[in-house]
């Protein structure tokens, strides 16, 4: 009867232990979703950001041969690539 009482037990322990571990499970997943996103996010506002870069370069290389087109440069002219 004891013997049976502590198998009971166990099982029961048992059962909860899977309840939690798959919980447990689930967030993980939840959490790998999160990350997911954020590792997007991440990406999309690096290459937002090197598009914007390269942008601000174009807009310097010409305003620099402008100058030096229109003699109005009063410091050596320097290529920006």
């Amino acid at each position: 009867m004891i013997v049976k009482l502590l198998l009971m037990n166990i099982l029961v322990i048992s059962q909860h232990q899977m309840e939690w571990i798959m919980l447990l499970m689930n967030m993980l997943v939840i959490l790998q979703h999160q990350m997911d996103w954020i590792m997007l996010l991440l990406m999309r506002l690096r290459y937002e950001t090197q598009m914007n870069m390269e942008v601000w370069l174009v807009l310097m290389k010409m305003k620099n041969m402008k100058m030096v087109r229109e003699g109005g440069a009063s410091f050596p002219y320097t290529m920006i690539s």
